[in-house]
């Protein structure tokens, strides 16, 4: 080729890869939730589920980053797609006491006493059991903002007893998030 034909066919390519370059740099991403919108939609689920309909007065968190909670387990060996994430209890603020398990001191408190759950719930009486949460995910958007986002909270509360749930949460006029839907999550007999 000569060097004339090199510089067309330059000239040609060189408008393709800065419209390809810009579009890369200037295509819309996907809305993503600010660390304390996550917070936020996750207290709007727990208290929903927790505190108007359970009446917990106390929640244990499933805080093993190396480990998904037996309910996310039974959830993603079903099909359905989890992002576990580790509770910020400072940011959650909930109105009520929280304590951060292990699957470490799980196991640990079971070796030692053969009753496993029936001597979990006497150390944590007033929870409805073994919380875990998923990262939120967003379901929609406007011009101002997010406005949809859902999470799963999962609980585990003996050895064949789980519960999961998939919560939608929307943002009112205040920039409040409030529950919309709750769904239960069919999980797997195990």
């Amino acid at each position: 080729m000569t060097r004339a034909g090199v510089r067309v066919r330059s000239f040609y390519l060189l408008p393709i890869v800065l419209v390809l370059g810009g579009w890369l740099l200037l295509r819309p991403r996907p809305p993503a939730l600010s660390d304390r919108d996550q917070a936020s939609v996750q207290r709007a689920a727990l208290l929903t589920l927790f505190e108007s309909r359970e009446h917990a007065k106390q929640l244990v968190f499933w805080n093993d980053g190396a480990n998904l909670s037996p309910a996310l387990q039974l959830l993603r060996e079903s099909g359905v797609s989890v992002e576990a994430q580790q509770p910020d209890t400072a940011t959650l603020a909930l109105p009520m006491p929280v304590h951060l398990e292990t699957l470490a001191t799980l196991e640990q408190q079971f070796r030692a006493r053969p009753d496993g759950w029936e001597s979990w719930f006497a150390r944590f009486p007033a929870s409805s059991g073994l919380v875990a949460l998923t990262r939120p995910v967003v379901l929609g958007s406007n011009a101002v903002g997010i406005e949809r986002a859902t999470v799963v909270v999962a609980r585990t509360c003996g050895e064949h007893c789980h519960s999961a749930w998939r919560v939608t949460v929307v943002r009112d006029a205040g920039h409040a998030w409030r529950t919309r839907a709750v769904e239960p999550l069919k999980l797997p007999r195990d």
